[in-house]
């Protein structure tokens, strides 16, 4: 039995004895995806791409094949600002981040609209080289140029490169050099914008500063003299103040205690919450279980309780003797619930009372110190109020004097600074060009073949890999946790030998399970509509059957009957599940390739069996006439018959067609036989690529037909696996 996290019942390989239930069967088929094969079932999606890519890059390389020149000037930002008076504190970068945004802010605003427009208007005549066509506006070339600046800050340096390219070469340089100067006559200008506006405004902030100094002192004075002191410090304790802490922190204290108390009333207390009488309950119950009077009875029931259980031990019901004792038995369960029932009321009385009268006591202590509280506060209030002004007037005074220092600093620096040199400049200016960088119609047509060629071949690979699709046992491996106990190849491509072997080999895997574990039932079910399950039943046991061992196949597919299982001798299935003949009656004999079967019979145009809970137990008592029954189910996520069939039957086979079930599908069914709890599950693929994976499949068959192994592929392989 193999475990599997998807689905927490027995999943049995029938390959596999119970010894080596703890063992993994390998499942044939990894999921490598084979180039070559890949190719091989999507020729033609490789073709399409690499037609599309290469008919897309002939266009691009006619377009962009077109040579073009470029020419970068290089602008310093120093980190460091030189004044006269004393540091530029407003510009000064103080750390690598500061440093860094400053960087950002100069890339940003070199391109800024009014600055490249400002370039292109002092060009004069010589902007006519970006102009396109000649007649176009100045606006409306600004603002491509915007976008045709390249600007980038040149990592562990000082310096911004700005760069631009164009099919043009002659006057670009012009442009850049333009640009760059204009950008520096604006840094220029913004570092101390507006400075005899900012001066005059800061002279008017230190006057009103001035004036509100001497209002505040004025009233400092007069609440000096009110209160009697001399000084207002923060260090002095109002005398008042000392009592009102006390008496606050004592009803704190009292607060929570009530709280506290309030709370546990509440918490038994049916009025204050609902749930409240049934804490009452559980708590009286807990009391009530550690008295000592109902220990005692219970220890001296429990005494007469197993002499009682002991007499009754081998008697019938309908003995006299066992009557007596469950009557006996009954009246002490009554005593001992109506013993604990008067306790537990008492106990609940009591436990009510008590946190009653402990929320009445706390709450009288809160209300008397608050009063004591107010009381106080009032008295401190007048003083408290007066003495804080006259500190806080003192706190402003000393502020407002800093403020006006920091002012006055200000309209020095300023006043100084306004002409001092700035932090940037021109480090390196922009050269006309002379060779193109880039361009060449024939090297870009030759880069959309290569890249034509690559995607035209990972193409394939990529479908593939992408395919929700399951296609190799393994595949199914990795969803369920455990390898499918078989896998048949397509019809037409197996041929009928190698269709055969692997029908058989499928039926002997299920014997060895049968024989070891006694399974006698199989239920196969398919995760979609028309996966193959009646094919599949219907040679399977015929495959059994030809190994010795009765077998039959039933059809319980109400949901869509195979017309091969029709037979006019047999009322079917539906005519035996309601009971008007036994399971022997109904059964079809094999002929040819076809097993002993009992076909489903007239459903009346329902989708579901009649009677169905009978299937199993009818199925069971046939053991004696067939040792193994193959069960033809709808799919299990289309039908309730399915669910409810295999909830009984010993093995549960989900059939699973290849290149049809996807992933999530196949998840979904293992989803539903986890919820329904089935006592094992196995899985078959059916319908499976010759050319599916690696290359298994292929493999397998060759290795059947011809008896040959295929030698190692690659030239590694060749070479060094020896």
């Amino acid at each position: 039995m193999t475990p599997v996290e998807q689905i927490p019942v027995e999943t049995r390989d029938p390959a596999q004895s119970d010894e080596e239930g703890k063992k993994t069967l390998p499942a044939p088929g990894g999921a490598a995806i084979s180039l070559t094969r890949s190719l091989r079932r999507h020729r033609r999606v490789a073709v399409l791409v690499a037609f599309f890519i290469a008919a897309a890059g002939l266009p691009v390389a006619w377009k962009k094949g077109i040579p073009v020149y470029s020419t970068t000037a290089v602008v310093y930002i120093s980190p460091h600002f030189v004044a006269n008076l004393q540091d530029g504190k407003e510009i000064e970068a103080k750390s690598d981040n500061q440093y860094h945004d400053y960087i950002q802010q100069n890339a940003k605003t070199i391109n800024r609209f009014d600055i490249v427009l400002d370039a292109l208007q002092r060009l004069g005549p010589r902007k006519s080289s970006w102009l396109d066509p000649p007649n176009e506006a100045v606006e409306h070339a600004a603002e491509r140029l915007q976008g045709a600046l390249t600007i980038v800050p040149v990592l562990d340096t000082y310096q911004i490169t700005v760069s631009l390219e164009s099919t043009r070469k002659y006057g670009l340089a012009d442009i850049v050099n333009g640009v760059v100067n204009g950008f520096i006559r604006s840094a220029k200008s913004e570092e101390f914008f507006a400075s005899d506006e900012r001066v005059k405004n800061l002279t008017v902030d230190r006057t009103r500063l001035e004036g509100e100094i001497g209002e505040r002192q004025a009233r400092r004075l007069e609440l000096a003299q009110e209160l009697g002191v001399s000084s207002f410090t923060e260090n002095f304790v109002n005398p008042y103040d000392r009592l009102l802490v006390g008496a606050k922190e004592a009803l704190a204290s009292a607060q929570r205690l009530n709280i506290d108390a309030m709370a546990q009333l509440a918490a038994v207390s049916e009025k204050d919450r609902k749930g409240g009488g049934e804490t009452l309950q559980a708590e009286a119950e807990t009391e009530a279980a550690r008295d000592t009077s109902l220990a005692s009875l219970e220890a001296a029931q429990n005494g007469r309780r197993a002499q009682l259980m002991s007499a009754m031990s081998g008697l019938s019901p309908e003995h006299p003797g066992r009557r007596a004792s469950e009557r006996e038995l009954t009246e002490m369960d009554k005593e001992l619930s109506a013993v604990t029932a008067r306790l537990v009321r008492s106990w609940s009385k009591s436990i009510l009372d008590r946190r009653n009268s402990e929320a009445y006591k706390t709450d009288r202590v809160v209300q008397q110190l608050t009063a004591e509280v107010n009381q106080q506060a009032s008295q401190a209030m007048y003083y408290t109020k007066n003495y804080q002004e006259g500190v806080q007037l003192g706190v402003e005074i000393e502020a407002a004097r800093k403020r006006i220092d920091s002012l006055q600093e200000r309209i020095d620096f300023l006043s100084l600074e306004k002409n001092a040199p700035g932090f940037v400049r021109i480090f390196s200016a922009a050269r006309p060009p002379s060779l193109p960088v880039k361009g060449g119609r024939r090297k870009l047509f030759g880069m959309a073949m290569v890249a034509a060629l690559l995607f035209g071949l990972v193409a394939p690979a990529a479908v593939d890999f992408m395919d929700p699709r399951l296609q190799t046992p393994r595949s199914v491996e990795t969803i369920l946790g455990f390898a499918p106990i078989g896998w048949l190849l397509r019809k037409e491509e197996a041929g009928p030998d190698f269709a055969y072997e692997q029908v058989l080999r499928l039926a002997s895997r299920i014997l060895q399970d049968h024989q070891n574990n006694g399974t006698r039932i199989f239920a196969f079910t398919s995760v979609k509509a028309r996966g193959g399950t009646s094919s599949i039943v219907m040679q399977t046991a015929a495959a059994v059957v030809r190994l010795g061992v009765p077998a039959l196949a039933v059809e319980a597919n109400a949901y869509r009957a195979d017309p091969r299982y029709r037979n006019n001798n047999s009322r079917g299935l539906t005519f035996v599940l309601r009971g008007n003949e036994d399971l022997e009656a109904g059964v079809v004999r094999g002929e040819g390739e076809m097993p002993d079967y009992i076909p489903l019979g007239d459903v009346e145009e329902q989708k579901n069996l009649p009677d169905i809970q009978r299937l199993i137990d009818i199925l069971r008592a046939s053991a004696e006439a067939y040792s193994v029954v193959f069960i033809d189910l709808p799919p299990i996520l289309a039908s309730v018959d399915a669910e409810f069939i295999a909830r009984g039957a010993d093995v549960v086979v989900l059939v699973v067609e290849a290149d049809t079930v996807t992933k999530d599908e196949l998840k979904q069914a293992a989803a539903c036989l986890e919820r329904i709890r089935v006592a094992a599950v196995s899985a078959v693929m059916n319908k499976v690529s010759i050319d599916a994976g690696d290359g298994f499949a292929r493999e397998a068959r060759s290795q059947f037909v011809s008896g040959a192994i295929s030698p190692s592929n690659g030239w590694f392989a060749r070479h060094f696996w020896k």
